[in-house]
């Protein structure tokens, strides 16, 4: 299915590109970009979104959000899916690419809640604010974050911490 939307893509790409403005009626040609934005809309959709359900867990989930995880190296793409947090643990759960996989998830990170000794938030990667988890040894997860003002009262809830 990526494939297919990845070739839609380029061909309503090189249409809006390459074919004069004029040559088409002006309501089919915005219609392309309408078109275009939406296949852009599914293909992220299909790329990255892990939804709440889709994550099998034996503990309850007390907060759930779609995040990205900065990498060690900041050359490399953020790691996108969603964070969880459980009684236990802390998790982010990516979306599998490999055909025959037995989950449409997998963990990619994970950390015991009695290992994080802070939560902080601000900008994490140029210009993206999110949360910083200071965990033992001096080691630390970075995660960007929309709407961080409403989720983050809502995750130290989740840690069963109190906001002081």
């Amino acid at each position: 299915m990526k494939n297919i939307l990845k070739i839609l893509l380029i061909l309503l790409f090189a249409l809006i590109v390459f074919m004069p403005a004029d040559k088409l009626p002006p309501w089919l040609y915005w219609s392309l970009f309408v078109m275009m934005f939406g296949v852009l809309f599914l293909f992220y959709r299909f790329s990255y979104w892990v939804s709440e359900r889709s994550i099998v867990e034996e503990d309850e989930i007390k907060f759930s959000t779609f995040c990205g995880k900065v990498p060690p190296m900041e050359s490399e793409d953020l790691v996108r899916g969603r964070l969880i947090v459980t009684s236990s643990e802390v998790a982010l759960y990516q979306k599998e690419d490999r055909k025959g996989a037995t989950s449409k998830v997998k963990k990619v990170w994970s950390v015991p809640i009695d290992e994080i000794e802070q939560l902080s938030s601000g900008k994490v990667i140029g210009f993206r604010r999110g949360i910083i988890l200071s965990l033992t040894g001096e080691r630390e997860g970075k995660f960007t974050l929309s709407q961080i003002k409403k989720k983050r009262p809502l995750l130290i809830e989740a840690l069963g911490w109190s906001d002081n």
